[in-house]
């Protein structure tokens, strides 16, 4: 059960998932893993202070409303304040909304969009006021019915009625991120995307069954401890980060092909237009997201090079 929850990473079920996915727990095994200073926010800060070091600037607070494409070229973007001119254009949004909203004059790959999506979860970040001697950085509580779990997550859309439960407590090895005597938990379980199903009624039920689980297997109420909690449920993933139903990963790894008919960094529509994050080539999860960066990075420079030979 252990060895078949790695699948998760991807957002893809173990009893769907290509064997090829058995490589991630080697590699946490044989290498081991790692906590950035700071924490994963941290990834993203040091990278942008690097691209302002690099004399790259940034427009927040700015929606892109469309990719401009002249003569089969991206020339720039439309955004709701301006419009940009641009040599080339990359798209780090999820690949079903970048041709839904951001390319509409453009045929989308239909296939390419149907794609089963990856699950997404349903969190819940709470402040404990306690501390738990027995629990440490990462703690999972499996379902008793694992396979069940996955069932209804991707086959019938909905939540488990004995959830898997992730908890992360990072106070654990940073000890500022949580007040003396007090714990921060990341509270999860796998979840569908969103496919209009009643999250509050979902949610609430989800809360019950969780402080449940969480209190027989710590042998102490839960609840009472809670004095701080913020929910993120699919839809809210999807809101903030415009991922399709909410996913994760984009597409999920439930067929032997599935990491091989992701979106390509590139389209052959459109000259000067790149693809990067996790609904695209590679996959998702952070690691493959930055790899899908890179791939693009590389993609640019190749074509810049070209030109200047040209």
């Amino acid at each position: 059960q252990l060895f078949n929850r790695y699948a998760t990473y991807n957002g893809s079920s173990p009893y769907q998932t290509p064997g090829i996915m058995s490589l991630i727990p080697h590699l946490e095994m044989h290498y081991g893993t790692f906590i950035p200073k700071g924490g994963m926010h941290r990834i993203s800060m040091s990278l942008f202070e690097l691209a302002k070091d690099q004399g790259i600037c940034f427009h927040f607070n700015e929606k892109v409303d469309e990719i401009v494409l002249e003569d089969g070229k991206a020339k720039g973007i439309t955004t709701s304040k301006t419009n940009y001119s641009a040599d080339m254009v990359v798209s780090n949004m999820d690949i079903y909304p970048t041709y839904k909203r951001l390319l509409p004059g453009l045929k989308p790959p239909t296939k390419t969009l149907q794609q089963e999506r990856s699950s997404s979860a349903l969190i819940f970040y709470w402040g404990i006021k306690g501390t738990f001697k027995d629990l440490d950085l990462h703690n999972i509580f499996f379902s008793d019915d694992y396979e069940g779990e996955f069932k209804s997550i991707f086959k019938d859309k909905t939540l488990s009625d004995d959830p898997t439960v992730y908890v992360n407590i990072t106070g654990k090895d940073v000890p500022g991120d949580a007040p003396p005597g007090c714990e921060n938990w990341f509270v999860m379980i796998n979840a569908p995307g969103d496919y209009g199903q009643d999250w509050t009624t979902l949610k609430n039920k989800a809360r019950s069954l969780i402080l449940e689980k969480l209190s027989a297997c710590l042998q102490r109420a839960i609840e009472p401890l809670i004095v701080t909690e913020h929910v993120l449920d699919p839809v809210g993933i999807q809101e903030n980060t415009s991922s399709y139903r909410g996913a994760l990963y984009g597409a999920a790894s439930n067929s032997r092909f599935a990491a091989f008919l992701r979106h390509p960094n590139f389209t052959r529509q459109v000259q000067n237009l790149y693809f990067c994050g996790g609904s695209v080539h590679p996959g998702g999860g952070i690691p493959l997201c930055l790899l899908s960066a890179k791939i693009v990075g590389d993609l640019v420079l190749d074509m810049n090079s070209n030109q200047e030979y040209a």
